[in-house]
């Protein structure tokens, strides 16, 4: 294990859930500043899932300062209204994931609710464009007939 005559400074990451992993969206060295970001992006989309990580440089890592350590400083879950825990401890916190259905409630309302026994909402009828597949079929017959009639056909003598 090399020592480092001159170690370095942890960097403050915020991150936003997606899918089932974190993307990093900024990586600052400033933790005041980093904070701020962070309140920033959470009152820009309070629907969205951030943290705010420490990012502290791997000593025993194989590549000098390519490995981090990180401990969560600040979590902005939107499904506890407002409320930002202070998480204090090292190592890998796990991570809350997004659920599923986190903003089920607002879309079941816009979508008019559950579908029925043979998958139809009541009111709900969409058109199919018969017209538009007749025409495409009836277009495809007669290209496909032409080019039997002038493929297909013996030269003339």
């Amino acid at each position: 294990m090399p020592a480092d005559s001159h170690p370095q400074q942890p960097r403050y990451a915020i991150q936003k859930a997606r899918g089932k992993g974190w993307s990093t969206l900024e990586v600052g060295d400033a933790l005041p500043q980093a904070e701020a970001r962070f309140r920033l992006m959470v009152s820009v989309n309070p629907k969205a899932f951030f943290r705010l990580i420490q990012l502290d440089y791997n000593p025993d890592s194989d590549a000098p300062g390519t490995e981090f350590n990180w401990k969560l400083l600040q979590l902005h879950d939107p499904r506890q209204a407002g409320h930002t825990p202070r998480v204090a401890g090292a190592g890998k916190t796990p991570s809350p994931q997004p659920e599923k259905g986190a903003a089920g409630h607002a879309s079941r309302t816009v979508r008019g609710g559950p579908a029925g026994a043979h998958g139809r909402r009541g009111g709900e009828r969409v058109r199919l464009p018969w017209l538009t597949y007749g025409l495409v079929i009836m277009l495809g017959l007669a290209v496909g007939a032409l080019a039997y009639l002038l493929h297909a056909a013996p030269p003339a003598p």
